[in-house]
């Protein structure tokens, strides 16, 4: 029987750092009713409560930074996994020899990479770069895989996945979503079986690839893929 719905953030429950939709909206405040919500994604708590609206706030956990930092619903800490300056630094080192190459077209130097502290994030284009600009840049992820195949980062301590719409995710290496997801529910005690996770990246490289055998999980495409999914939950045709 489901009972903990884990959701990835952009292109998942929201486009790329919008706000989210009235619709699905009322589908998350319907499914809490009956089950434990959970966001695990690479924002933060802020950026995580800015894109769901007051309306939603105190129904779902939080696990932020790919879960590296997460809260209950009552927003009472259970951990958070800072990196340290040396690993912070092999990660800003990487960024920027790939910002030198010119591979992408940005307004500024200034918008592409943010320390989250648990997490640094590389934006391709810039976090705050228009939203259509940002879900064509690349939509396959194929120009971001490219540049993890041309140029690796090698690191003992940190790994990388590719996230959001144009974004490269760095954390301490094995505290991924899936090593999190798994921290969580062993935590709480709750059953695998009775957990589901939905993502837009459980390919290969991707943010979300990490939780696939941790949890069972369910691939979509955009948040309209997941609204169908949440029907299904609701209608008792995903028990």
């Amino acid at each position: 029987m489901l009972k903990y719905i884990f959701f990835d953030l952009d292109n998942t429950l929201t486009r790329s750092r919008s706000l989210v939709t009235k619709e699905m909206s009322s589908l998350l405040k319907r499914l809490s009713q009956k089950h434990e919500v959970i966001i695990v994604s690479g924002a933060t708590q802020k950026q995580i409560a800015l894109q769901l609206g007051k309306s939603l706030s105190g129904i779902y956990w939080v696990m932020g930074q790919n879960g590296n930092m997460c809260i209950n619903k009552k927003s009472e800490p259970l951990w958070e996994n800072k990196m340290d300056w040396m690993q912070k630094l092999e990660v800003l080192e990487y960024a920027n020899s790939i910002i030198k190459k010119k591979l992408f077209r940005y307004k500024s130097k200034l918008d592409l990479i943010q320390d989250r502290d648990c997490q640094i994030s590389y934006s391709i284009i810039g976090h705050s770069e228009n939203i259509s600009k940002k879900e064509k840049a690349d939509p396959s992820q194929i120009k971001r895989l490219e540049v993890l195949r041309k140029f690796p980062f090698k690191s003992n301590a940190v790994e990388v996945k590719i996230g959001g719409t144009t974004c490269f995710d760095f954390f301490i290496k094995g505290y991924n979503k899936g090593k999190n997801v798994e921290l969580l529910y062993k935590k709480m005690k709750w059953k695998k079986n009775d957990c589901l996770y939905i993502g837009d990246a459980l390919f290969k490289n991707g943010n979300d690839e990490t939780v696939v055998g941790i949890i069972p999980t369910q691939q979509v495409a955009n948040p309209k893929e997941t609204e169908e999914v949440i029907r299904e939950i609701l209608s008792g045709k995903r028990l």
